[in-house]
């Protein structure tokens, strides 16, 4: 293989995946959000969308020219056919463009699935539901049903949402908490944990937070938190 295609596709890589690294890290971290997570997600698609042209091509390609010091090959053997470019450069901006493509699509695969409009859903229930007392008219009881058809009832959910801010906001004073507002689902296991009768007060509740971990974005969020809920 000749030395330019392998340092071109170093390089190609290393744009490649010293940005996905970041979401990666994201994804990673136990302090992150499913917001969080789709929204790096979706900057990340804009970013690879916006290098995939012409002008970026060419920066990209112009740079690897001027650092490289080896030829660059007439064509390139993918298969048993010969495939032919009209120039050197149209065929290293196929690879280029192909390579953003291929990682575009993949992203929108993975990120854009039903499950994860439910589970947002799910997540803004959760955190909204600790911070204000929800009626039964309110809209997120019908994603909660989407989300979890026949594995809570609905309906207790309905009578707990109207007191689980109180129970949040007594634990929070009778412990001394400085917290004003319950941003994480992490936060709300703890409170679980450190007044277990919570658990058995709002059964439901409790059961759409360990059934919200157990379809994760990666599992490595998720066991990280409901090991902590299980303590």
């Amino acid at each position: 293989m000749n030395r330019f295609y392998l340092f071109f596709g170093l390089k190609l890589g290393y744009l490649l995946f010293s940005a996905t690294e970041k979401l990666s890290r994201i994804i990673q971290s136990s302090s992150c959000c499913l917001q969080d997570i789709l929204s790096s997600a979706e900057s990340l698609m804009l970013y690879f969308e916006r290098i995939r042209d012409d002008i970026n091509f060419k920066s990209f390609y112009t740079k690897l020219r001027h650092a490289s010091f080896t030829l660059i090959p007439k064509r390139y053997q993918s298969s048993s056919d010969s495939v032919e470019f009209s120039s050197y450069e149209e065929f290293y901006r196929q690879q280029y463009m192909k390579s953003l493509g291929i990682a575009v699509n993949m992203l929108q695969n993975r990120f854009t699935q039903k499950n994860f409009k439910l589970l947002c859903n799910a997540e803004k229930f959760i955190l909204y539901a600790v911070n204000n007392s929800l009626d039964d008219s309110n809209d997120y009881f019908q994603s909660i049903m989407d989300f979890c058809y026949g594995d809570i009832d609905v309906e207790k959910l309905k009578v707990e949402a109207l007191m689980i801010v109180d129970f949040y906001q007594s634990v929070i004073k009778t412990n001394q908490m400085n917290i004003k507002q319950i941003t994480k689902i992490s936060t709300i296991c703890e409170i679980f944990n450190s007044c277990e009768v919570g658990k058995e007060m709002f059964k439901e509740y409790h059961k759409l937070i360990k059934l919200y971990l157990t379809i994760p974005v990666t599992t490595a969020t998720a066991e990280r938190t409901i090991s902590t809920l299980n303590r």
